[in-house]
């Protein structure tokens, strides 16, 4: 127990340390807007893990997963710093980790401090009973031997601290009544008890309280249950007393029962004993607010600690996996959005080459044409449009023609962007129209727009298809559903 506080301490201790060497450490930029509380701290922490021990590592500077990353990030914004947009995706991701740990760590140690705290057993090896009223209490108990081997695990039952006899004059008076033939249940006499008593608390028509008390509970437990398979002699006679109560008097009656055991092994008479002792000593001092447990059994010194049921390494191990996951998870979502990138790419591709062929019909240049498109899209998203992804591309192109590149260029890194074959081809007319001119390139294009649509048409009925294929299980679970709903009637009606 204490190596795992000692480990679950090790870890915030080791995070909270973290924090301090990065208190200088720069924020990257985020998103979502300026980071705030627990999150700008661990993102200077992540950031001073990432610098000092990531960035330059061999390993991570060859792995196939950062590749894969840095060409998602290039395919989302081309003309950004992809390194830059690298180390904040890692430092991100790093981040959330770390707060998971730290999180996960702290309720592991709360949960192990939690179990510690409840305990019954003290320091001294003596078990702890519960004040007046406050009730019974059961607990579990582990018995060693010299060399911590363990010897059994006894479940407890520890009763809330009772009134002296004096106490008990004051409150009550005894009474005394016969249950002999109440108690019986299957068997036919007390001479002869094969099976559970009934003991019970009430008799029915009578406002008495009873409870019972066995002189042997090895035997027989104060509930009835007769435990003839654990004795070890042939025969065993136990004196059962129901102490009936009603207000401020009381009664007695003691009830002799014979039961029949079968044979017992070597280790289980050494629990036994162990379990005879400890109620023996728990009912000797239930005037007293604590008991000491046996030292010693046959022979056997006995060493004493507190089972206890905690799930602080489990909550540990889930954290772990839960930022494990999510690490692994990021990359899969940075891939999903370049996928959904170049779907909607490949769907805009058909009207955005009709209507280049419609304007260049009228006469208009490529590089007109471009700048056109792209004063529309400014205007659409100040009007709350929603953003598309070529258009931000026609937009990154247009921006480089006024800047002074050389058209060719522009077109040939428009291509690229893109990244689909598509517009490989768009790009590969327009060079060669810009390059040597051609006197065919309408009819050329009017054949692309075509060709774009069948496309479009082809790509749409895939898509369909995957749909279908994606809805095959649920609707699988709802014939099952249905077969159910019909089946069970017609079964019920036979």
């Amino acid at each position: 127990m204490r190596i795992l506080m000692v480990i679950y301490m090790v870890i915030p201790v080791f995070i909270g340390l973290l924090l301090i060497l990065s208190f200088d450490e720069k924020i990257p930029d985020t998103e979502g807007g300026k980071p705030e509380g627990i999150e700008k701290i661990f993102l200077k922490t992540a950031s001073y893990i990432f610098r000092r021990f990531v960035e330059r590592n061999r390993l991570f500077l060859k792995s196939h997963g950062r590749r894969r990353v840095r060409e998602n990030l290039q395919k989302l914004d081309s003309e950004a710093d992809v390194q830059k947009r690298l180390g904040d995706y890692y430092i991100k991701k790093i981040s959330v980790v770390l707060i998971i740990v730290f999180l996960g760590s702290l309720l592991s140690l709360l949960s192990c401090f939690s179990s510690r705290r409840n305990t019954s057993l003290n320091t001294e090896g003596e078990v702890l009973r519960s004040d007046y009223g406050k009730g019974d209490k059961k607990t579990q108990l582990v018995a060693m031997d010299e060399e911590g081997e363990k010897l059994g695990a006894f479940n407890v039952s520890i009763a809330e601290k009772e009134y002296s006899e004096k106490e008990s004059e004051e409150l009550y008076k005894e009474m005394l009544k016969a249950l002999s033939q109440e108690i019986l249940l299957e068997n036919k006499d007390l001479r002869h008890v094969k099976s559970d008593l009934k003991l019970p608390s009430q008799l029915k028509g009578y406002p008495f309280e009873i409870s019972w008390k066995s002189d042997n509970i090895d035997v027989i437990h104060s509930d009835g249950k007769v435990m003839n398979e654990d004795i070890f002699f042939e025969t065993s006679r136990v004196l059962l007393t129901a102490n009936i109560t009603y207000r401020d008097y009381e009664w007695e009656n003691d009830f002799e029962i014979t039961v029949v055991p079968r044979d017992f092994t070597d280790e289980e008479i050494i629990k036994q004993e162990i379990e005879g002792n400890i109620t023996k000593i728990e009912e000797e001092t239930r005037t007293k607010d604590r008991f000491m447990l046996p030292a010693n059994v046959e022979g056997i010194n006995l060493f004493w600690q507190e089972a206890t049921d905690e799930n602080s390494i489990m909550i540990l191990m889930l954290s772990f996996i839960a930022a494990a996951t999510i690490f692994i998870a990021g990359d899969r979502d940075l891939t999903k959005k370049v996928e959904y990138r170049r779907r909607q790419m490949i769907l805009e591709y058909p009207a955005f080459v009709s209507r280049l062929v419609l304007y260049m019909g009228s006469g208009m240049s490529v590089r007109a044409i471009l700048k056109k498109f792209a004063n529309e899209y400014k205007a659409h998203i100040k009007e709350g449009g929603k953003r598309s992804f070529l258009y931000e591309e026609i937009l990154k192109s247009c921006n480089e023609l006024e800047s002074g590149v050389p058209e060719l260029n522009v077109y040939e890194r428009l291509g690229v962007r893109c990244g689909s074959q598509q517009y490989a081809r768009l790009v590969t007319l327009l060079s060669q129209n810009l390059k040597k001119g051609n006197s065919e390139m309408m009819a050329l294009l009017r054949e692309e727009s075509d060709k774009a649509t069948i496309e479009r048409m082809s790509y749409a009925r895939k898509l369909g298809e995957e749909a279908g294929t994606k809805l095959l299980v649920p609707m699988i679970l709802m014939l099952l559903i249905v077969m159910v709903v019909i089946m069970i009637p017609a079964y019920l009606s036979f």
